[in-house]
């Protein structure tokens, strides 16, 4: 992990070493070839962590953003999960983010973490509704999967859940960042938006040109389990068990009296 005024340098570096302030999709300039970072990663505050990627091994070039001389512009990155097999929702309380690079010229960047439920098609066709969110701080690092807590409710009969990292625009203030990715498999799509490269709507990377970007973007949380519906059993009160003894010993002399005229 580089140092703040290493990140600097680097910064500074790959903006004099552009060809043109020109934005569109490209790797990280200031990243180096073969290395790799992440590794397994284990939820900490639930039992169960939701992930499509086969490996959380983050690896260097393998992502791009919509970026100027590798300072970003606003990009969004997308993930989403059939959540059929949670038919009592699910409480997610922790977001799982892989960083390739985030270099900001102050140390830090903002990203925004979000978590919708979709309905009405699948993503990225569909309604999202935003079911909660997280402003992040991150400070400079690389090759790291970085635990954002995020405690939120997936409600029962979801469809699917979607994860977004919002990255806004960096390049008035000397931000890089790269999503964390690999290219080792993944069971879902990755999704990016970038207006300003005129990707308007999430898009698989792969139809933009690189699907071998494998976003590393998990979830972490409980299953809801839902029991039976209670049964309702009414339980006399003191009134009522009186109301009850009192009918018993009517019933009872009634009884006495009609079996001693019976028998003069």
């Amino acid at each position: 992990m580089r140092t703040r005024t290493g990140m600097a340098i680097v910064i500074a570096s790959s903006l004099l070493g552009a060809p043109s302030w020109g934005t569109g999709f490209s790797a990280n300039p200031a990243g180096v070839a073969g290395q790799v970072g992440g590794g397994i990663v284990e939820g900490g505050c639930g039992a169960t962590l939701l992930t499509q990627s086969t490996s959380q091994t983050i690896v260097a070039l393998n992502s791009v953003s919509c970026n100027g001389g590798g300072l970003h512009t606003d990009n969004s990155y997308f993930r989403a999960y059939d959540m059929s097999g949670f038919p009592d929702g699910f409480d997610v309380c922790e977001i799982q983010v892989g960083i390739e690079q985030a270099a900001g010229f102050s140390g830090t960047q903002p990203i925004t973490v979000n978590v919708y439920a979709n309905s009405g098609g699948a993503f990225p066709g569909g309604a999202l509704a935003l079911l909660g969110t997280a402003p992040v701080v991150v400070a400079n690092q690389s090759l790291t999967v970085l635990s954002v807590p995020l405690a939120t409710n997936v409600p029962a009969g979801t469809t699917e859940m979607v994860l977004e990292v919002f990255t806004p625009n960096g390049q008035a203030d000397g931000n890089s960042f790269f999503i964390g990715t690999n290219n080792l498999g993944q069971s879902g799509l990755s999704y990016i938006l970038a207006p300003d490269c005129n990707v308007l709507s999430p898009t698989p990377t792969g139809d933009i040109g690189f699907p071998d970007m494998h976003i590393v973007l998990n979830a972490v949380g409980d299953e809801v389990i839902g029991g039976p519906v209670p049964t309702i059993v009414e339980v006399p009160t003191l009134a009522g068990w009186g109301l009850a003894f009192l009918a018993m010993a009517l019933a009872g002399a009634a009884f006495l009296i009609l079996r001693r005229r019976g028998l003069a």
